[in-house]
């Protein structure tokens, strides 16, 4: 039987794309390795991580140690990385404070993974928008900091930095579920999408901030349906994380216990499509 090549996207969606690392586990217990990955968001910051050469199983241990709770966090952030408080926001005036995308990118990844995106153990693609061309832009070399930095820079929220002199944001304005790029030269295309929907009211009045979050992700909930619509890739799966909001990573081990019902419908899935491949 033949190994099928399997093109591998990860969609972005905050601490809800913690759940990519039990998706990521399934090909570790079938002994299958990705032949491409393209990662959008948090899906770039996983993929990174898996993509340079950790396992999913260190991916989670990983996620687990860094956000078990605030405390710990700030130990590794202020203490092991030696941050200053400040390195972490960037200010571009008195009404522009936002969290600094390249230096989160920078403590969510290991020291040991490849600094260059043509290092990589896999070959990955980081997906993000070039806002001043309103398009996308996909990277497969340069410094992965600085690709994965824009890809997670939300709008109003992480600040993003500038590529070949041009302001580049968060991946998923163009393309949150980035399956079209893992098509080439592969057997199989599997996308996985966290990117949840927005929290219902009940009722109540939302907060300006959540109303700005939760219109952003009915635009990337209607971009990857159309996407779908029009090409479907192989398998499509999406974990029951909508119950967790784009910021609660230090929620990591309830992400990652939510997602084991998908993790299970994507083994079943893969293990159907690589049984029935021509010897």
């Amino acid at each position: 039987m033949t190994t099928p090549r399997i093109g591998l996207a990860l969609g972005g969606g905050g601490a809800r794309g913690l759940a990519h690392i039990a998706m990521l586990e399934v090909f570790d217990e079938m002994g299958l390795t990705p032949a491409v990955i393209a990662g959008c968001s948090m899906g770039a910051l996983v993929g990174a991580c898996y993509a340079g050469g950790m396992t999913a199983k260190d991916l989670r241990a990983h996620a687990e140690a860094l956000l078990s709770n605030r405390v710990e966090f700030a130990r590794y952030v202020f203490g092991a990385r030696k941050t200053k408080p400040l390195e972490l926001l960037s200010l571009g005036g008195l009404a522009s404070l936002h969290l600094d995308g390249e230096r989160l990118a920078d403590l969510g990844m290991p020291d040991h993974l490849p600094k260059n995106i043509e290092d990589t153990r896999i070959p990955f693609k980081v997906i993000t928008t070039d806002y001043e061309r309103m398009e996308e832009a996909v990277f497969t070399s340069g410094p992965m900091i600085t690709a994965v930095g824009a890809s997670i820079a939300i709008p109003g929220v992480i600040s993003a930095p500038k590529i070949h002199g041009r302001i580049h944001v968060d991946g998923g304005v163009v393309n949150p579920v980035p399956f079209d790029h893992v098509r080439e030269g592969v057997d199989i295309v599997v996308a996985i999408d966290v990117t949840g929907r927005p929290r219902p009211t009940n009722g109540g009045k939302a907060g300006n901030m959540e109303l700005a979050i939760g219109s952003l992700l009915i635009m990337f909930n209607r971009l990857a349906e159309l996407k779908r619509a029009l090409s479907p890739p192989d398998i499509y799966v999406v974990p029951k994380v909508d119950q967790f909001g784009s910021a609660d990573f230090f929620r990591a081990r309830e992400i990652l216990s939510a997602a084991e019902p998908a993790k299970d419908e994507l083994k079943r899935k893969l293990e159907k499509i690589v049984s029935s491949s021509p010897a």
